[in-house]
């Protein structure tokens, strides 16, 4: 079965397989959410699950899929400013939205969980990525992946660290971080993303078995389908008008503050004598348009933050970025 399954999908074109993700992806994200939202709401499933769920796929998949897209990924030095932008994007957006929600009446998980809304974007397949494919092909789509190639180490680096420091201080309010606390099972993606980029840039292939039955597709699959079901297990449709003045915020970040450094970014490097090429600057206007990741509802679940606050963050940003977003940048780059 799965040698017949291979062989269909090595029949298909590279845009035919684009578009079979694509589909799968929207099929699995619907799929999801609306599960995960009956099975709270008309069948009791308790919404503490969510945890356990997120938590599973950090420590089960998140690693894996790291592991095999760091290394898999083409590096070359023309594109290497790519993903400089994006991790420099990131983390820029991340301390503007300290400094812009710091000064809001929230309790610190909440706080926390804003931020992490604004700083971290969904550019993977089910948000930036595929409009990039729709949009210039699968050109489009691989600089995609490329952009975020620093990003991921970047958020296991960095993010991981800081909210264990935030889950110890709020068990003792003298707790102070060890290098040895990474050892958390939950850190199994540090030194995954380690040994990809070792993998990576010493040269050593990686098994083609992963490549031959979509591997890489399949956990993400998987892995999505759970995000989205925990994510529906905590969205309380009454509950949603609670944060409507935090959705205009965040909002003007990811939608407008970003897109503009982002310009921003590309003017700099542009003085500076690295002359990006039409293609890829467009690649990083879209990504900066991005959505609020999956991953910031993960990192809220497992590590106890303002979990209600972050599935409705991310359906708020996913669906203007749908509904609005996406339309105006076909209108501006067709």
């Amino acid at each position: 079965m799965c040698s017949i399954a291979s062989d269909l999908l090595a029949a298909l074109s590279p845009q035919d397989i684009a578009r079979l993700r694509f589909a799968a992806m929207l099929a699995v994200l619907v799929g999801g959410l609306v599960s995960g939202y009956l099975a709270s709401s008309r069948f009791d499933l308790p919404e503490h699950l969510a945890k356990k769920i997120m938590t599973a796929v950090l420590v089960s998949f998140n690693w894996l899929i790291a592991l095999f897209v760091i290394w898999q990924t083409q590096l070359t030095r023309q594109l290497i400013w790519l993903p400089i932008v994006g991790v420099c994007l990131m983390l820029t957006i991340t301390a503007i939205s300290i400094g812009l929600f710091h000064f809001l009446n929230l309790d610190r998980k909440s706080r926390l969980t804003l931020i992490l809304a604004g700083g971290l974007s969904n550019i993977g397949y089910t948000g930036g990525a595929f409009v990039c494919y729709a949009l210039f092909g699968m050109t489009g789509l691989a600089l995609a992946n490329i952009y975020l190639l620093f990003s991921l180490p970047t958020v296991y680096l960095i993010f991981l660290p800081l909210l264990k420091f935030h889950e110890l201080r709020i068990k003792h309010a003298s707790a102070k971080f060890k290098l040895g606390q990474v050892l958390d099972f939950r850190f199994l993606v540090l030194p995954a993303v380690i040994a990809a980029l070792i993998l990576n840039l010493t040269g050593v292939k990686s098994p083609g078995v992963i490549a031959k039955f979509r591997i890489i597709d399949i956990f993400v699959y998987i892995a999505s389908g759970l995000s989205f079901f925990a994510i529906g297990l905590r969205v309380n449709l009454s509950l949603l008008k609670n944060y409507i003045n935090l959705y205009f915020l965040l909002s003007v970040v990811k939608f407008i503050l970003t897109p503009a450094v982002a310009l921003l970014l590309i003017w700099l490097l542009a003085l500076t004598g690295q002359n990006l090429t039409g293609l890829v600057k467009k690649v990083i206007i879209v990504l900066a348009f991005a959505p609020s990741a999956v991953l910031m509802v993960t990192m809220s679940n497992v590590f106890d933050l303002d979990a209600p606050l972050a599935s409705a963050l991310w359906v708020v940003t996913m669906a203007a970025f749908v509904a609005i977003v996406v339309p105006v940048l076909f209108f501006a780059f067709t």
